[in-house]
């Protein structure tokens, strides 16, 4: 294993620090092609069946786009009485025909319904065979069965199926909730020699064969392990090959890489970490899924990335694509083996793989908190995905990296070795393994491993949109040698949330130049604390670690120090307010005169107003938004504080 120079390693550090350079696996490009359209995404979503087995046998042509071919299934009814199935194929396509026990089919709008000879019952076994054939139609201008050239006029054929559009180049029961147990593919070709390389084949699993008859190549692939159709791929070029091998404990398996030949160097020094990110995924998420039969990265030089099982297609393995290749090797946990089981939890594998990518930065370079400032997202919308019906919406930031900021926070809450604990007993339960998650499940997994109650921690952040907005002060007392601080959410002004939930650090640095940790929980609008320190500070800060996403503003004209057994002095009616209020004090003369001072929840001050009598004068408040305000009494020497409710509307 070839590790980078010390230059090299620099400059992948600076790298992982830019927003700008952080290359986002699924960017889609839009190129011409000579047939495309938008396809109906009418799915047959067909519960009644169970696809056991899958075996593709294709043809697929080189010199025009075309597929001849035939699919053979192994089929579990779920129900009694199962007259007839339904599979999802492109209407582009031709059915030739369909083996026993199938009597007739349709083929309408995308789904191709059989009807049976007989009828099953609950765990009856059904086999057959579609033949079909014809010339693949790209979805959205993009994904599918995709031809393109590279380095000039080479030719590069290759599947983009994510995330339901297998059923784009071959007939199948698409999208996620159905695995098979095993796959064979077997894809031929025109034996083709293109500038002194032979054309290749390639797909998931392990190459059992390959055969040649009269001037075609057929590449017999053989994958063992539970796979939704929609990682099944074939790509076909003149690749050039080189290969790592991972050493493991009692196992090994090969680290296989396609690249074509002008990107060798550029290949080979681009993935020179990725058996070290094997071994720390190895260790932090469990042994690599698919250790009996390989994993491979295959060069497109078109788009982004997909993390097909076994075998990831990528635009290029270079150096400034390190992360992508990161990444794309974390699917293979979290997306392969544990697939999200709708589309509406696509956070379980993008977030998770972009955290990945933050973990392998910590490891390696020491970078974590700069890495995950590539995550912050403070746009609107929810981690959980209302609407998947639209494949080309599904793969939005949010998934990505506020997916990736949930964990991050998640960490902050439960601590590192909780947090770790989580991710490794997730990774290797029976019940996700090689099987379908939903964001509820991975959240009973968090509160088994920690012991806490995180409903609020994942309804905040999982089913509802945005952030804090935090504005706080804090004072330093040198007699008492107290600190008081106070931090108010003002998002609620802005009709979000009004509270969010969560454990915070407050950060204190002292004059001596030692600084503390503090933990509190932050849990209402406005809130108050006083720490006994007795050593004199020189700052504080809120969420000094950032384990919170937020805008956190030091606002030193918040009032501090709020004491409660002052409220009790006097009384504020009506509270809430409308119009107006009086004040009684009633240690208080009513002659008394008094100075007010009226504070939104920034610090702002919102009204004024001296030398009035108490008991006696009508305070008017007409003039102010609703909301929760401070209402500052001054009498004398002496401040007095309250929360003041105002009702009006505007």
């Amino acid at each position: 294993m070839r590790y980078l120079s010390v230059a090299l390693l620099t400059l992948l550090t600076v790298f992982s620090y830019s927003q700008n350079a952080r290359i986002n696996p699924h960017a889609w490009d839009h190129s011409n092609h000579a047939q495309e359209r938008s396809v109906d995404m009418i799915l047959s979503n067909d519960t009644t069946i169970d696809v056991k087995f899958y075996h593709l046998d294709v043809e697929i042509a080189l010199d025009s786009a075309y597929i001849n071919g035939s699919v053979s299934y192994h089929i579990t009814s779920m129900i009694n009485g199962l007259s007839s199935l339904k599979l999802d194929l492109d209407n582009a396509y031709t059915i030739d025909s369909i083996s026993h026990p199938a009597l007739s089919h349709t083929f309408v709008d995308n789904v191709l319904t059989i009807t049976l000879s007989t009828s099953y019952n609950v765990g009856d076994d059904i086999s057959f065979t579609v033949y079909y054939q014809g010339a693949p139609v790209l979805a959205g201008g993009y994904k599918g069965l995709r031809y393109e050239n590279h380095d000039g006029n080479e030719l590069i054929i290759a599947s983009l199926s994510t995330p339901y559009l297998a059923h784009t180049w071959w007939p199948c029961k698409d999208g996620t909730e159905d695995k098979s147990d095993s796959t064979f593919i077997d894809i031929t070709i025109k034996d083709t020699v293109i500038s002194t390389i032979t054309v290749v084949a390639l797909s998931n699993g392990l190459l059992d064969t390959i055969e040649i008859n009269g001037g075609k190549k057929t590449f017999r692939w053989r994958h063992y392990y539970p796979c939704v159709p929609y990682y099944i791929m074939v790509a076909i070029s003149n690749y050039d090959h080189f290969q790592h091998t991972f050493t493991g404990v009692d196992y090994s398996f090969p680290i296989d890489y396609y690249v074509f030949e002008s990107h060798m160097e550029t290949a080979q020094e681009g993935v020179a970490l990725l058996p070290e990110a094997m071994g720390f995924f190895t260790d932090i998420f469990g042994p690599y899924p698919f250790l009996n039969e390989k994993y491979a990265m295959t060069q497109l030089g078109y788009y982004g990335a997909i993390e097909n099982q076994t075998n990831t297609i990528t635009n290029n393995m270079s150096l400034a694509w390190l992360y992508v290749s990161v990444h794309e090797l974390a699917h293979q946990w979290f997306a392969d083996m544990i697939t999200c089981h709708t589309w509406h939890h696509g956070w379980l594998n993008e977030g998770f793989a972009s955290y990945a990518e933050a973990l392998f930065n910590e490891y390696r370079f020491n970078g974590y908190q700069l890495y995950m400032e590539n995550f912050e997202f403070y746009d609107a919308g929810t981690v959980y995905l209302e609407d998947v019906s639209n494949p080309y919406t599904v793969f939005q930031p949010i998934i990505y990296n506020k997916g990736a900021y949930v964990l991050h926070m998640l960490r902050g809450v439960v601590g590192d070795s909780v947090f770790f604990d989580i991710i490794y007993d997730y990774a290797n339960d029976d019940s996700f393994m090689y099987k379908l998650a939903t964001t509820d499940e991975f959240q009973a997994i968090c509160e088994d491993v920690s012991g806490e109650e995180l409903d609020y921690f994942f309804e905040q952040w999982i089913y509802d949109e945005r952030f804090p907005i935090y504005y706080y002060n804090y004072e330093y007392n040198r007699t008492t040698g107290n600190l008081d601080v106070v931090v108010v959410q003002n998002q609620g002004i802005m009709g979000w949330r009004e509270v969010f939930i969560m454990p915070m650090e407050i950060g204190v640095e002292f004059e001596d130049g030692t600084d503390t940790i503090i933990n509190v929980i932050n849990d209402d609008k406005s809130k108050s604390y006083t720490f006994e320190l007795n050593k004199d500070i020189l700052y504080a800060e809120i969420d000094p670690n950032s384990w919170i996403l937020k805008n956190a503003i030091w606002d030193p004209s918040i009032i501090v120090g709020v004491n409660e057994s002052q409220n009790e002095m006097f009384e504020v009616y009506p509270n809430p307010s409308k119009r107006s209020f009086n004040l009684r004090f009633e240690q208080y003369l009513p002659s008394t005169s008094i100075c007010i001072s009226v504070f939104d929840l920034t610090g702002k001050l919102c009204y004024e107003r001296e030398n009035i009598i108490v008991n006696s004068n009508e305070i008017e408040v007409s003039g102010l938004k609703s909301g929760i305000y401070f209402l500052s009494v001054i009498i004398g020497n002496e401040v007095y504080q309250r929360k003041l409710i105002v009702t009006n509307t505007f």
